[in-house]
């Protein structure tokens, strides 16, 4: 099981070596404390909105990186943080005028370039820039002053009107054009981006202290930790208590720490009022089902971990969606190019996107789709066609049959993998209920012809309803009022009966992976007839067409593919099975231990 089993820990020991006592913890990394204080956001630094943590991630985010160093010696924060953030927002004002300058010269190009003249030098005279629609122009004509056009395009025509006062008529408001000629906002221009791409080299060159900052960060997160549990943690002056939740692996090793340190332990399991924190603990070839399933939620400490399950129909919902054994290999492209980055995380996700790549390989080659196409009749890869895509009823009734799998191990494992008794028969009777409408649907909707399977439908289906009315509620019978008691167990069970219509609609929800992937094989295969027809129709340029239709179409649905295998692969194990699977949500066990930061694995 991997839900780690949890023990409660008391530590207790003089006040004079608590903070000692304290970073001792810290180091060994396996205790989740139990604060004993609510702290404000006052009491701790917030490292996260500090000018520190700005400048690290103005670093982290450079696109280009060199090569780390390692010297510690050489290294001050404090400077590197300086000139950081001076080059962020340096960066931040010349943005900003670049991005006013490309306006000016986008508005002042068709007017030219030219430099004004003194106001003596014209005579007293002004010039008067005027965007003019076309249709409007004619309304010029017969005017008491000068004017002549210096530029037209489809749309406007850029009018300069010569008089001493702004002249009056004019159909359109009068257009600034600034004080700067065309030539002297293109040279500050080229001044601006200079001076941005010197600044950008700036801050590449920074980079190589990133680990050595990342490393100064996570000391001070660290020591910002240790305070907050020094002011949460029991302490009357002259002892401190120190109350912890522990993995029961590790109690010999915290037993060795506290004669170290002089302290008085007391491990013991938990009560049953007591609700521990959930660690999970799985092999790396499953991981990642791990961590989809911490990225929905935690499951509650009695109950179990989903990881498995999760991570085994994840790829086959998402597999039966992409459908093409084409689109497979492209996912196993990606992989290959970005295996060895996701690795380094140490979250399981580069071995489950291989199982999403051999998933979606094998389940194309069985269904015969290859980028839309399907493979010659009596050929070697047309006989390994044993899924038909395009057959309604078989690939109706293969969705139905996994979504009753699903579900079925969903309240399995509520009802035999909890740690705490089960205090009802509820689940057993939904898995009865499953199989019975299973059966009841195969022999009324004629899939078989066996009447063996609607009698026993019939009784499933009516013994789990019943096994659910009687056994759903939790409450206790009381012995002074046990009629009332009874009527209240069994009110509770008529409201538990209304979940046969959702269970009824969570099994059809497995549709979708029918409908999908019928979708996805579809679409392939017209673009495919798109491009064949452009290519036999189109003279000249039917290859060109034939191509960009190929690339753009299965792009396109190649994209959809994978958003939808994403989406919904998740959605059937996130929704339906937890709602049947997981009856109880649990809080994160959280190590109050030293960050670790590697050469490239930074915060």
């Amino acid at each position: 099981m991997a839900i780690v089993d949890i023990y409660r820990a008391t530590l207790l020991g003089q006040a004079k070596i608590k903070h000692q006592a304290l970073e001792g913890m810290q180091h060994l990394g396996f205790l989740h404390l139990i604060s004993q204080a609510t702290l404000s956001s006052r009491d701790y630094a917030d490292f996260k909105s500090s000018p520190t943590y700005e400048a690290y991630l103005f670093l982290k985010h450079c696109p280009k990186k060199r090569r780390q160093q390692t010297q510690a010696r050489l290294f001050s924060i404090q400077e590197v943080e300086k000139k950081a953030l001076f080059i962020k927002e340096r960066m931040l004002i010349l943005e900003e005028e670049k991005d006013y300058l490309e306006r000016r010269i986008k508005n002042l190009e068709p007017w030219g370039n030219f430099d004004f003249a003194t106001l003596q030098e014209m005579g007293g005279l002004r010039f008067w820039f005027y965007t003019v629609p076309l249709a409007k122009l004619r309304e010029l004509h017969g005017q008491d002053f000068v004017w002549h056009t210096v530029f037209r395009d489809s749309r406007n025509a850029y009018v300069v009107v010569i008089d001493a006062e702004e002249p009056a008529g004019m159909p359109v408001p009068r257009t600034h054009t600034g004080n700067r000629s065309l030539e002297t906002l293109r040279k500050r221009l080229e001044q601006v981006e200079g001076e941005l791409e010197d600044l950008f080299w700036r801050r590449v060159g920074l980079t190589r202290w990133l680990t050595l900052y990342a490393r100064a960060l996570a000391a001070a997160e660290d020591r910002n930790e240790l305070i907050q549990a020094t002011m949460a943690i029991y302490d009357d002056g002259d002892l401190f208590a120190v109350e912890a939740w522990l993995p029961a692996g590790k109690t010999d090793e915290l037993k060795a720490f506290a004669e170290r340190m002089g302290l008085v332990l007391n491990v013991r399991p938990p009560l049953a009022e007591e609700t521990p924190p959930t660690l999970l603990e799985n092999p790396a070839e499953i991981r990642g089902g791990q961590t989809l399933v911490q990225f929905y939620t935690t499951p509650g400490y009695y109950f179990w971990d989903p990881s498995r399950s999760v991570y085994f129909f994840f790829v086959l919902f998402f597999s039966m969606i992409v459908a093409d054994a084409g689109y497979g290999l492209l996912i196993g492209l990606f992989w290959l190019f970005t295996h060895k980055r996701l690795k380094r995380h140490g979250n399981g996700l580069d071995r489950l996107l291989f199982s999403l790549f051999l998933g979606s390989l094998l389940y194309g080659i069985f269904s015969g789709g290859y980028f839309g196409m399907t493979p010659p009749p009596h050929s070697f890869l047309a006989g390994l066609r044993i899924i038909d895509s395009g057959n309604q009823q078989q690939m109706m009734l293969l969705s139905i049959v996994l979504g009753v799998i699903h579900l079925v191990l969903a309240n399995g494992a509520n009802l035999f993998l909890s740690r705490r008794p089960a205090s009802s028969y509820a689940s057993l009777g939904w898995i009865a209920v499953l199989f019975g409408g299973f059966f009841l649907g195969l022999y009324r909707l004629k899939f078989t012809e066996v009447a063996g399977f609607d009698l026993a439908g019939k009784f499933l289906l009516g013994g789990g309803l019943l096994t659910v009315l009687l056994f759903s509620s939790n409450k206790k019978t009381d012995r002074q009022h046990p009629f009332k008691s009874y009527l209240m167990r069994l009110l509770e069970g008529v409201t538990a009966l209304t979940g046969f219509t959702k269970i009824f609609g969570d099994v059809l929800s497995y549709l979708r992976l029918f409908a999908l992937g019928l979708a996805t094989a579809q679409l392939a295969a017209t673009f495919n007839s798109l491009a064949a027809e452009a290519l036999h129709n189109i003279a000249g340029l039917g290859t060109l067409a034939a191509i960009l239709i190929v690339l753009f179409g299965h792009g396109l649905n190649f994209l959809l593919a994978i958003m939808s295998g994403v989406v919904h692969g998740l959605r059937l194990n996130f929704i339906e099975f937890f709602n049947w699977g997981l009856a109880e949500e649990g809080y994160p066990f959280k190590p109050f231990q030293r960050r670790k930061i590697g050469l490239w694995n930074q915060l």
